[in-house]
């Protein structure tokens, strides 16, 4: 009678390991199914069938890569053919940094590419060829930015037709190599606060270039240390004045300072080059530091687009204020943030490539007495990498955006759009580079141990591209000039006056959020409702127009005891948050509408999909913000998680036609071979190899 008493507890604990088997074994092959038994409305959607959809990946790629496919190609076949010019995986510092220079050398002297003209002429061009330059080694692709964006972009977007014509064809056939001398060793992101001085001498009709102290000198300044022959300073100008203070501040211009001999190329007398020598990462690019001393410059070496001195030393300018010049000086510039955006989400595309190949590949563990299976087939791994997949997808149609905007202001100079790209560039840039720089460290992650051997490419990625969120404007002030414009466009919405254009859709936002949730729509959860692109638009600019109208209140508030200053640092995080909601509205946005355009039915289908997931991952992501307004009700929260995960499952059924159809060359993405032993080898070309 014992035994029989304590069978029932040996019973029990029997059922408990058998569920425990039974929700890992769910967790190994999750079993797709759609939000609710009653709910057949998934099952009629294209995009959510329980079969594989068939995507033409050589048709998807030419709609994603566009006009400047060839190009690329070009590029890409040139460093193929030449495996001399390819970055080994152990190289020292110095070495690396010729084999950069040699790389540039032979991609514009052999190859024919001449990217100066991209810049002025059809930018969109230049930054295909420095996202194709960059994914061979992202040290090349800064180099070359600093060349011909930077160095290249300031002569002739800042300077006049004497500077075009005197400098063009030697920068854009590297004859004359130069650096862009902005930042200080004191002074990076705060450029109106720089110390470098150029006072003009009205006798010899000269400026003289001076660095008052250690913390004005000029500090990362790529191509300085090695092989830069000239500089494009920012320094204030000073003009000589007969009052007591002798002289007066301009404010800050840009200067051609030559630094080096063009013959002997030893630094010229009065100029001190050091090098910042070894770095975390974009060891190819020789950094360094500049100290001026008493440096003369002809009067013609001033920039003078936005403003001029003439012979006797009248200073003259169309723009009234140094701040209204600075503006239009920095206006100038934003190609290089521009730059770095498109740049960031090419970097991704590497690392998804790499990590979902390798995840496709990569075989562990399997039900019991059953072949083992894909690590990609584990819900936890298509949670790190399909979201993310979704994401780059979402960021390239946003940057390809973002420089199509852009091109159109270079060309217009339509004051409005001016406003628009600046404040644009600015949010894309922080919001992409920072999700880039997090993404690297889960895809190694990702791909285990094999992850962590240097020949694949995480860790020289991640190093190399974690300088992203710095340069070219610190993340968090950019995302604060964002939230700032965001203010300044909210205030115009109740004063009648006209949004940019970024900003049409808080007019209606703003008028729902300031309404009630609507009680029914809040609860519905049928998956084409959840699909609708609709729903999901209005739901991101709902959340930023609610961050927008409590960052305003809350700012009011503070302001009162705490000042405008005091006031803006109390809500700072709110105004990043509200920042990024902002971005993440623009970047769906356009992801909806680019799947809109798509003139190919599988390659819509697939993009669909993958907007969807983008999407609602994001909603689910930020749940609490919209349960706290009851935006949507707890039988809809559910519905959108669940609906999340079968959207993940779902694309990675096509994972491997989506990056393929980023169409990497081998040896960008020749890394998961190197993951796998010498007996992988033969199945390599299942997974596009």
């Amino acid at each position: 009678m014992e035994q029989k008493k304590q069978n029932p507890k040996a019973e029990d604990e029997t059922q408990i390991v058998s569920r425990r088997i039974q929700r890992i074994s769910l967790h190994i092959t999750p079993i797709p199914r759609p939000l609710h038994d009653h709910d057949s409305n998934l099952g009629l959607l294209p995009c959510a069938r329980r079969e594989k959809l068939e995507v033409e990946t050589e048709k998807l790629s030419v709609y994603m890569r566009g006009k400047y496919r060839d190009i690329q190609e070009k590029i890409y076949e040139y460093f193929n053919a030449r495996p001399e010019l390819q970055t080994p995986v152990e190289i020292s510092k110095d070495e690396h940094r010729e084999l950069c220079w040699r790389q540039m050398y032979g991609l514009i002297r052999e190859a024919g590419i001449r990217p100066l003209k991209y810049v002025v002429e059809e930018p969109a061009k230049y930054f295909a060829i420095v996202e194709a330059v960059g994914a061979v080694d992202i040290s090349l692709g800064i180099k070359l930015g600093v060349q011909y964006s930077l160095w290249g972009g300031s002569v002739i977007n800042l300077g006049t037709k004497k500077h075009k014509d005197k400098y063009f064809e030697k920068i854009d056939s590297l004859e004359y190599p130069g650096c862009f001398a902005m930042t200080e060793l004191h002074h990076g992101s705060n450029v109106q606060g720089i110390q470098t001085v150029a006072t003009f001498d009205p006798i010899t009709d000269e400026f003289t270039i001076n660095t008052p102290n250690d913390g004005a000198i000029k500090w990362w300044i790529g191509n300085a240390a090695v092989h830069g022959k000239f500089a494009s300073v920012f320094a204030k100008l000073m003009l000589p004045t007969h009052d007591a203070k002798g002289v007066s501040d301009m404010g800050v211009h840009a200067f051609i300072v030559p630094l080096r001999d063009l013959k002997t190329h030893q630094a010229l007398p009065g100029i001190e080059i050091h090098d910042c020598g070894h770095k975390v990462g974009l060891n190819g690019v020789d950094n360094g530091a500049l100290r001026f001393t008493s440096v003369r410059i002809p009067r013609d070496n001033l920039l003078n687009r936005f403003g001029d001195v003439s012979r006797d030393g009248k200073y003259t300018s169309s723009l009234p204020t140094i701040n209204k010049r600075f503006a239009a000086t920095l206006g100038e510039l934003v190609g290089g943030r521009v730059g770095l955006a498109y740049s960031s989400v090419g970097v991704l595309k590497i690392a998804n490539t790499i990590a979902i190949r390798y995840s496709l590949l990569r075989q562990q563990f399997g039900p019991p007495k059953q072949p083992e299976i894909s690590i990609l087939d584990y819900q936890s791994q298509q949670h790190k990498l399909m979201p993310m997949l979704a994401s780059t997808y979402a960021f390239h149609f946003a940057t390809v955006y973002l420089v199509e905007i852009y091109s159109q202001m270079k060309m217009t100079h339509n004051e409005q759009l001016v406003g628009d790209v600046h404040a644009l560039s600015a949010g894309i840039k922080a919001y992409v580079t920072s999700y880039t720089a997090k993404s690297l460290s889960v895809c190694r992650e990702a791909c285990g141990g094999h992850g962590y051997a240097a020949v694949n490419r995480f860790g020289t990625l991640r190093n190399d591209h974690d300088i992203f969120q710095t340069f070219e404007g610190d993340n968090t002030v950019l995302l604060q000039q964002v939230a700032a414009d965001l203010l300044k466009q909210y205030k115009e919405k109740f004063q009648g006056g006209t949004l940019a254009v970024t900003w049409n859709y808080l007019r209606e936002s703003m008028n729902t959020y300031l309404s009630q949730p609507n009680p029914v729509t809040s609860r519905w959860e049928g998956a084409e409702h959840l699909q609708d692109p609709k729903f999901q638009l209005d739901a991101f600019r709902y959340r930023t127009s609610r961050l927008l109208q409590s960052a305003a209140v809350r700012l009011r508030k503070h302001s009162k005891t705490l000042g405008g200053f005091g006031a803006w640092n109390r809500c700072l995080n709110h105004l990043l948050t509200l920042a990024e909601s902002h971005i993440e509205s623009v970047i769906l946005a356009k992801f909806i509408e680019a799947v809109e355009k798509c003139p190919d039915a599988s390659s819509q289908a697939a993009l669909k999909l993958v907007c969807d997931l983008y999407a609602l991952n994001r909603i689910w992501n930020d749940i609490g913000t919209y349960r706290n307004v009851d935006y949507v009700a707890p039988n809809k929260a559910k519905a959108i998680h669940k609906l999340t995960d079968y959207l993940s499952f779902q694309v990675r059924n096509i994972a491997k036609e989506l990056v393929d159809a980023f169409d990497l060359p081998d040896h960008v993405t020749r890394a998961p071979i190197a993951m796998q032993s010498e007996a992988y080898a033969r199945y390599t070309h299942h997974v596009g190899f």
